[in-house]
């Protein structure tokens, strides 16, 4: 809102669940941040799914970005474009990242 940074600040659900992403596949690899990889995405896909569905069953709505205190959407509404990354992040779908050079 206003002329406040666009894209600094707000919570954006594309880029939360491109890193729950990232995260989902280095806890499916062994190394020394498997187990901890593994505990932050299922944080952070908790935290995804809460936001997102509180907020729609609080206003009908899934909004373009959420408030980083509150949790509260904000910006445009309906938002059908990359919010609904949430439902992959709660059926536990996961963009595959490309392991050639492992």
């Amino acid at each position: 809102p206003g002329d406040a940074p666009y894209w600094r600040g707000p919570i954006w659900i594309n880029f939360n669940y491109l890193a729950l992403c990232g995260l989902h596949h280095y806890a499916s690899r062994p190394g020394p941040y498997q187990a901890r990889a593994g505990q932050l995405a299922g944080n952070l896909r908790e935290v995804i799914v809460r936001t997102v569905s509180s907020e729609y069953q609080r206003s009908g709505y899934f909004y373009e970005q959420y408030d980083p205190d509150t949790g509260k959407g904000q910006r445009t509404h309906p938002f059908n474009g990359w919010t609904t990354l949430a439902l992959l992040a709660l059926s536990e779908r996961f963009a595959v990242l490309d392991d050639s050079s492992d």
